[in-house]
């Protein structure tokens, strides 16, 4: 496929376009087609809320994300996904059969889905991840959600790339120590307490809006939210909370300097590795 035809597919959302683009940001071989791609739709871009989703590995964060593709496609939003690997999507049995099903729960509603293997400095996010969001901005997405695994430095990278970072925690004490000890809950926007049909959720919660009492971001106030999963009990909130947010974020100049302050840090770290 041409890098004129990419470029043309992207801007009609063409997913074979949008996959062969994401797939050619991702291989270091590919740099001077990398930059053509980059360069041929970046006046495209700046249009999509991109939603970061972090927190404990088994903390239910697949399943939050395939019910909030669910709920803001049924508003006629277009939503893709981002699934944010610390080594190869192609290795870890578990891990890859949790993407498999995920990707084909989030086809039912017709979001694209990406694996990327990040390969970042000292951990951070890769800048094929920040090309890849580049990518599915232009390609007319309102909404794009980043998924990191585990408590490495990408997941305090995703401040810097996401408009919202919404922190993923149990009803269990250790996630929330866990946590902290990762430097997870000086980056959250928005923070949910996911399973509370379990014993210690409603304390969780609590335990949460008193550390964040008396933390704040500007104008914004940091919520605390309980969800269900299988009930979807506080997924109305938690849109609510996303959307807000995500406004509140798009509307600062001060926001949109520093993303694009990181965004050129990656580039320039980029070209002299």
């Amino acid at each position: 496929m041409e890098l004129k035809s990419i470029l043309e597919g992207i801007e009609r959302s063409d997913t074979r376009s949008v996959a062969r683009a994401i797939s050619i940001v991702e291989t270091p071989s590919m740099h001077l087609e990398r930059n053509l791609i980059i360069k041929g739709i970046y006046h495209k871009t700046g249009h999509a809320g991109i939603i970061g989703i972090t927190g404990p590995p088994g903390i239910g964060k697949s399943t939050m994300i395939g019910n909030l593709c669910k709920m803001l496609s049924s508003e006629n939003f277009k939503v893709s996904v981002l699934a944010v690997d610390a080594s190869s999507p192609f290795s870890g049995g578990s891990l890859l059969g949790n993407r498999i099903r995920m990707q084909e729960n989030l086809s039912r509603y017709g979001v694209f889905m990406r694996s990327l293997a990040n390969r970042g400095l000292n951990g951070g996010l890769s800048r094929a991840v920040w090309d890849a969001v580049d990518i599915l901005d232009a390609a007319g997405n309102d909404f794009i959600i980043v998924e990191t695994v585990g408590a490495g430095q990408a997941d305090l990278d995703i401040v810097n790339l996401a408009d919202t970072v919404i922190v993923v925690l149990g009803p269990g004490l250790g996630d929330q120590i866990q946590a902290i000890k990762a430097g997870i809950m000086e980056i959250g926007h928005i923070f949910v307490v996911n399973k509370i049909d379990r014993d210690g959720s409603f304390i969780a919660i609590k335990d949460l809006e008193e550390t964040l009492a008396f933390t704040t971001q500007g104008d914004w106030k940091i919520p605390v939210y309980g969800t269900n999963s299988l009930t979807m009990e506080g997924y109305g909130d938690l849109i609510n909370g996303i959307k807000n947010h995500t406004t509140l974020a798009k509307s600062s100049p001060e926001f949109r300097r520093k993303r694009y302050r990181e965004e050129m840090r990656i580039v320039m770290q980029d070209e002299v590795s």
